[in-house]
């Protein structure tokens, strides 16, 4: 997990979750049900609003409230949907100069060195889900496009990229980076490390 949290690879934040729904209509399929989408923990409150009835207020006294950037979740619990966004939403990420932006299967990734490239990398999510083939060199049109996406998330939400990185100073600490295994990840491609017989044995009273 390169870069940890700190990084936008999506092996840092591509996590399993489990959702019990609790309405009645999802009795048929409970406990069958599996989606791959991609949903966002920013999800979380607007599929309980909507599970609630209820919605999201505009206000709190005086005060107005930002516009909410999640996506129910109803229509996937339900089987009706694979992901609650379409292939014209897209969320970004932004967390210490390191930025990302993902509209449907395709990522437009940047990270300061050591834990990136210092330049931009396009991915594409259905081809490649192990970000191992940048096709920034070689996409131009989809990487303007991606670019023209973070511009708009930037502007819409007063982002402000920082000159310099907390990490400048471990490029030259830091091991080399090599890959571990050729095509490696994803770990079909490793055999699955089998534990010697002792290692494995019960412990001695």
């Amino acid at each position: 997990m390169i870069a940890g949290k700190t990084g936008f690879y999506d092996q840092s934040f591509h996590v399993p979750l489990i959702v019990r729904d609790p309405r009645a209509a999802a009795d048929a399929h409970r406990g069958k049900r599996f989606a791959g989408g991609f949903t966002e923990a920013v999800d979380i409150m607007p599929t309980l609003l909507d599970v609630a009835g209820t919605q999201y207020p505009e206000s709190v006294g005086d005060q107005p409230l930002p516009p909410m950037v999640g996506k129910s979740w109803a229509g996937v619990l339900s089987g009706d949907a694979e992901s609650p966004r379409s292939d014209d939403d897209y969320m970004g990420w932004e967390i210490f100069g390191n930025r990302a932006i993902r509209p449907g299967d395709w990522k437009l990734r940047w990270q300061w060195k050591p834990f990136g490239t210092g330049e931009r990398e396009l991915f594409n999510f259905a081809n490649d889900p192990g970000e191992r083939i940048d096709l920034a060199g070689t996409d131009p049109d989809k990487l303007d496009a991606m670019h023209k996406l973070w511009e708009e998330y930037v502007a819409a939400n007063n982002v402000i990229l920082p000159s310099r990185s907390v990490f400048e100073s471990l490029e030259d600490q830091l091991p080399p980076r090599f890959p571990d295994d050729p095509g490696f990840p994803p770990l079909i491609y490793k055999r699955q490390f089998q534990p010697p017989a002792d290692m494995m044995a019960p412990a001695e009273q």
